[in-house]
């Protein structure tokens, strides 16, 4: 057990002290982001071990790699932040992770949950990457509900180029866990990945196209789906109140956590 163990602390703790202070440096993330990123990394590591953490980098840096070039290439885009994670970005993509990991370092059954871990961080993983190279796609983006065509960085909005990145951050999961853990064959993981990746991104343009509120600037007319814009109460015009962004995000991690666990199952049923 891991977690007893007082040198995997240490060891997480400078690890990801090395790893916060250049992303701070670099600005990836903001000190919320670092805050939050810092708990999640740790629990992480702590309770899943070193392979569950090497997955969660991968995911953390690729990302932040992307988010770089779209901002560099892509400078201003409807609804869409300047690169800098929040903590409600980190919780909200990262909080199934991490319940999955605590579970499977305190419980017997670990395949299970290693499965929902790589479920959750894989529907992130895509989302993040359709999103971020998504928006450099050179032509006008459809609504996943309707087809019609729509601004960059609608919620719900879809394209091939978007698929095409989620597709990417995919199978760098795949390639990567199923290089540093063997819990699982190659064609299971790709099984797990795939197909929870693809549910997670997929409901989470659903739920961004339906339910997730949007809202429209008093000021200067523009739509968005922040709640304050120009400094004022901005007019709900579509969506559900409470339902942002970051609620969607989660929602997407625990749909592909489940889809992972469904899976895994099945598998391991059908042997």
């Amino acid at each position: 057990m891991s977690y007893l163990d007082p040198l995997t602390h240490l060891e997480a703790i400078t690890i990801l002290a090395i790893i916060f202070l250049l992303s701070i440096k670099f600005k990836f993330v903001d000190v919320g982001g670092v805050t939050a990123s810092f708990v999640v990394g740790y629990v992480i590591y702590v309770f899943g071990g070193r392979n569950y953490f090497l997955a969660l980098i991968a995911f953390y840096l690729v990302s932040v790699v992307f988010t770089k070039i779209r901002v560099r290439k892509v400078r201003e885009v409807e609804n869409k932040e300047s690169g800098i994670r929040g903590w409600r970005n980190v919780v909200a993509n990262g909080i199934t992770a991490t319940i999955a990991a605590i579970a499977s370092g305190l419980s017997g059954e670990e395949k299970i949950f290693y499965a929902a871990y790589l479920g959750a961080l894989s529907s992130a993983f895509a989302d993040t990457l359709a999103t971020e190279i998504g928006l450099l796609y050179p032509k006008m983006p459809r609504l996943i509900t309707s087809m019609r065509k729509v601004k960059p960085g609608t919620p719900g909005a879809v394209t091939t180029l978007g698929y095409l990145g989620g597709l990417i951050g995919m199978t760098i999961l795949a390639l990567i866990s199923s290089t540093i853990d063997r819990k699982f064959t190659i064609h299971e993981v790709l099984a797990i990945i795939y197909s929870s990746g693809l549910v997670g991104m997929t409901v989470d343009s659903l739920l961004g196209a339906t339910v997730q509120a949007k809202y429209r600037c008093r000021i200067c007319g523009k739509k968005t789906e922040s709640p304050i814009h120009c400094g004022l109460r901005a007019e709900q015009v579509e969506g559900i109140e409470y339902i942002n962004t970051h609620t969607v995000n989660f929602v997407a991690t625990v749909i592909g956590a489940v889809t992972a666990s469904i899976v895994t199952t099945f598998l391991t049923t059908t042997r």
